[in-house]
C-alpha cells in the first residue's frame, strides 16, 4: 500500500491536505485511498524540518501497528512475513558484525562466514518491498565488491567496502524501519 506522490500544490491546497490529516489523528481514524484505518494515541514520529542550500525541506513519517484491523485469515501471512523478516534480519545483523569485526583487525572473513552474510542479503532482497529496491540494491552492489575484495585479497577495498554496507544499513534502517 505505499505510495510516495510528489506534486506541486498551492499554499493552500497543501494546508487543506494537512488540516484534513490532522483532523483524521485527532479523530483517532484515518482515511487512506478508501480505506479507514484506527490511530492509537501514540504513535511513532519522525518530523524534520530544514532549511538547505535554499531551499526549505519538510519531512514528515508517522508509523504505527495495523495488523489488528486486519481480517483474521489476511493477518497471519503477515505476521509470517513480518516475523520471516525480523529473522533474517537478525542474522543478516550478526553475520555483518562478525564481518566487521574481523576485517577491523585486519583479517579477512572466514568462506562461511561471508556466504552466511552474502545468503542472508539475499534473502533480505527476496522480501524486500518495492520502496527498499533502490537501497537494497546499492547494498547488494557493496556486497559484491567486499566479495571481490576478499576474493583479491585487497584488505583495504574490503574495509572500505564493510564502511559503505554499514552505512548503507543504517540510512536503509532509518529510511525505512
Amino acid at each position: 500500500m505505499g505510495e510516495k506522490v510528489e506534486q506541486r500544490l498551492t499554499r493552500q491546497k497543501l494546508a487543506d491536505y494537512l488540516e484534513n490529516l490532522a483532523r483524521g489523528l485527532r479523530q483517532g481514524r484515518m482515511q487512506v485511498k478508501g480505506d479507514t484505518w484506527t490511530v492509537p494515541e501514540e504513535v511513532e514520529a519522525m518530523l524534520e524540518l530544514k532549511e538547505k542550500k535554499g531551499r526549505l525541506i519538510l519531512k514528515l513519517k508517522c508509523r504505527w501497528e495495523t495488523l489488528g484491523e486486519y481480517q483474521p485469515e489476511a493477518r497471519e501471512p503477515v505476521a509470517r512475513w513480518q516475523e520471516s523478516l525480523k529473522t533474517v534480519k537478525k542474522r543478516l545483523g550478526s553475520h555483518f558484525k562478525e564481518v566487521q569485526g574481523v576485517v577491523s583487525q585486519g583479517k579477512f572473513p572466514d568462506p562461511e562466514t561471508l556466504a552466511a552474510f552474502v545468503a542472508d542479503a539475499q534473502a533480505m532482497a527476496t522480501m524486500a518491498e518495492p520502496e527498499w529496491e533502490e537501497a537494497m540494491q546499492a547494498f547488494l552492489a557493496h556486497l559484491e565488491a567486499l566479495e571481490r575484495a576478499v576474493a583479491s585479497q585487497d584488505l583495504e577495498a574490503a574495509r572500505h567496502e564493510v564502511a559503505d554496507l554499514r552505512t548503507a544499513m543504517v540510512t536503509c534502517h532509518r529510511e525505512f524501519k
